[in-house]
């Protein structure tokens, strides 16, 4: 999932308060790419991790909350129907399998995004000020300390990313698309042609419904880490 995508399901649909620690935690692997390619999160340090205080303990929750939905997610049968729908959109073409699959991956993710954000624009605003709520110098020290890395720099990332705000741009197809090559710009892998790229968005958008991942993830018992206090 994306980071509307976890929100929503967190403080929509389970209820979890909205702590921006951990609003913040759930948030960081997305935005991880921006930061580093090379200093990855050691996930084996977040779960042993022994936290300070509370709000560590929120954003230690959050990291894991992430994790834990995403392989929730993914493990969906509703997930890879339309994985394999959207890929099979590429027709023939000139680019590699894996970066199909790749790029079906996360056409997925994004239209569920777009879906949530098209029907309540006002997310945006309060996703970020959730953020926004958490010192970002605080979370490059305090992640530095949970995810076992050297994370200088990372307030930086953190306060353009809230200032930015370009999760708005999910809003129109276009939008999409040029967030694909963004991706596809921090992780240095080649561009495939605008038109294959525009093929497998379409197709994700009339595929996906965020209420179906809703229900398959509750009836399948997923349960999402809880905010530190829940």
């Amino acid at each position: 999932m994306n980071y509307l995508s976890h929100y929503v399901f967190n403080h929509q649909v389970c209820g979890l308060p909205r702590e921006p620690g951990f609003v913040a935690g759930v948030a960081l692997p997305d935005l991880w790419l921006r930061f580093s390619r090379r200093r990855r999160i050691r996930w084996r340090c977040v779960r042993s991790a022994e936290p300070r205080d509370a709000r560590e303990s929120a954003l230690r929750e959050g990291l894991l909350n992430h994790a834990e939905a995403d392989r929730a997610f993914h493990a969906l049968p509703l997930f890879l129907t339309w994985h394999r729908a959207v890929q099979d959109a590429a027709g023939p073409c000139d680019v590699h399998p894996a970066m199909v699959d790749f790029l079906s991956h996360v056409a997925v993710e994004l239209a569920l995004d777009h879906h949530l954000l098209s029907r309540e624009p006002t997310l945006v605003d309060e996703f970020y000020d959730a953020v926004a709520g958490c010192d970002a110098d605080w979370v490059e020290v305090a992640t530095g300390r949970i995810v076992g890395v050297d994370t200088s720099g990372l307030g930086e990332v953190v306060r353009a990313f809230v200032r930015r705000r370009f999760i708005r741009v999910y809003a129109t197809h276009r939008g999409l698309s040029e967030v694909v090559h963004v991706i596809l710009e921090l992780a240095r892998f080649p561009h495939p042609p605008t038109r294959v790229v525009g093929r497998l968005i379409s197709e994700a958008l009339v595929r996906v419904s965020p209420a179906a991942v809703w229900a398959a993830l509750r009836e399948g018992g997923a349960v999402p880490v809880a905010a530190a206090g829940a």
